[in-house]
């Protein structure tokens, strides 16, 4: 098996014969039920990959390459009416800066736009001759939207249409909140913020009939919400059950990826810890799986990057990982949690709640699926940034009157959410506690664990002590 860790580049991963799961039936899904969609998922959670599918599939510049990169997956048997029908362009905010003040903020922004803008014209300026000109005006254009609208200018003139993919559109956002930045998020969001204008220039290319399709991608729904009606033709499909297992890995996904690694790698299975294929998997599914992002869904979903993280650990030691948790994830999830300061509830009440998850594994509330920063004002809101964010998950106890059960998807999360509450009690109340003592009282449901035979201990790292 070639482990695709840290590789989103679709190409990259079918030419070089890395592992992937197949996404493509998703392709029909789309297609038949979606234009605009908005899809939100957990960081690290294998989002960007499925956006280089997109890109791929639907390119028209690219439709000599099908039969080689979509050989063997299903949509190569089933091809869907749009395949290579559009010219894309894809927008990732992942490289804004947010660390040195609002001019860097929008002048990173708008050489990113640019960047993605320059692209689309070297590959379509032969196709479409009307965007030559544009290349090389490129350059006089200083703002993120006038690089945008001007392409969408051309092409609603032209037979052509495009397909916008729109990758971490609240990456820049989520680092401003977590960073404490709110103000400088309120003045770039929010009003007359280019930000906003900036979403209002895609919502009038798909008006113009110059963007047939839209597909963005992100975490938490708090920006969305405060764009308002400046971004309003989008249909918000998290939380939609035909599209539970459209990110991350699947039960069957893990299974083939871990024996593909064992037959590559048969010495392996001659490692202590290892030797036990059902032990491997079962050890794998308490850590990294439990996610369920529909009350109808019939399975559960593994975070993708943290099961290549282990298989590419366990190939390179042979052995368990030192830490089953990937440290990039780790990184992230501490800048995402510290959005939850900005809830309307009182440190003392979101203690509160953090406190009942952990104890009862559990909590009762409703999934409130847009809101801004502004309205972070109750309980639900803020156990609804958790669950967006990957900390709690859907459970499998039919809703209530007050609503669904969210759960702790699986150990590595029960984990961090200890983190989380230990720098919480620290920055808030001055108080400090010893993560590792109640993460041993509450090994809970994952107790049978520390029995699998050969397994060197829980889900942070390889000893006992730590389970």
């Amino acid at each position: 098996m070639k482990n695709p860790y840290g590789i989103s580049d679709f190409g990259r991963i079918r030419d070089g014969g890395f592992f992937y799961a197949d996404k493509t039936p998703f392709l029909a899904v789309l297609e038949a039920g979606y234009q605009h969609v908005v899809f939100l998922r957990p960081r690290r959670f294998g989002k960007s990959t499925l956006v280089s599918m997109l890109e791929h599939y639907y390119d028209l510049g690219r439709k000599d390459a099908f039969d080689r990169r979509f050989a063997g997956l299903w949509v190569h048997a089933h091809p869907t009416e749009e395949r290579s029908r559009y010219l894309v362009l894809t927008l990732d905010f992942s490289s804004v800066a947010t660390d040195r003040g609002p001019d860097a903020l929008l002048r990173t922004l708008v050489e990113s736009v640019r960047n993605r803008v320059r692209t689309f014209l070297l590959r379509y300026r032969r196709l479409v001759p009307e965007l030559d000109d544009l290349y090389e005006r490129l350059d006089d254009v200083q703002d993120a939207e006038g690089l945008v609208g001007m392409v969408l200018d051309v092409v609603a003139a032209t037979p052509h249409q495009i397909y916008l993919l729109v990758d971490e559109y609240d990456h820049f956002a989520n680092r401003l909140l977590s960073g404490g930045a709110e103000d400088m998020y309120e003045a770039i969001v929010t009003k007359t913020g280019f930000v906003r204008t900036f979403y209002a220039t895609l919502k009038a290319g798909t008006t113009s009939g110059a963007v047939a399709r839209m597909f963005v991608t992100g975490v938490s729904p708090l920006m969305l919400d405060d764009l308002s009606s400046g971004f309003n033709i989008a249909t918000h499909a998290s939380l939609d059950v035909g599209l539970n297992t459209l990110a991350g890995l699947t039960r069957p996904d893990v299974t083939r990826a871990v024996d593909e690694l064992l037959t590559a790698r048969p010495e392996l299975a001659e490692s202590p810890g290892i030797d036990d294929r059902g032990a491997l998997l079962d050890l794998l599914e308490a850590c990294y799986d439990g996610y369920r992002f529909s009350e109808d869904a019939p399975e559960r979903v593994f975070n993708s990057d943290m099961v290549l993280h282990f298989l590419r650990e366990l190939a390179a030691r042979k052995r368990l990982p030192r830490s089953m948790l990937d440290r990039n994830v780790r990184t992230e999830y501490g800048h995402l949690q510290r959005i939850g300061a900005l809830s309307g509830t009182a440190v003392a009440e979101r203690r509160m709640l953090l406190q009942t998850i952990l104890g009862e594994g559990r909590i009762r509330s409703e999934i409130v699926e847009q809101f801004g920063v502004k309205s972070l004002a109750s309980h639900a809101h803020f156990l609804s940034l958790l669950y967006f964010l990957g900390m709690l998950t859907m459970g499998t106890s039919p809703r209530s009157a007050m609503g669904y059960e969210l759960e702790i998807p699986n150990r590595v999360i029960r984990e961090l959410q200890w983190e989380y509450l230990a720098l919480m009690l620290r920055d808030d109340a001055g108080v400090r506690i010893d993560v590792d003592e109640p993460q041993r009282a509450l090994t809970g449901r994952y107790s049978w664990l520390l029995e699998l035979r050969h397994l060197e201990g829980g889900c942070r790292s390889a000893g006992p002590e730590d389970a």
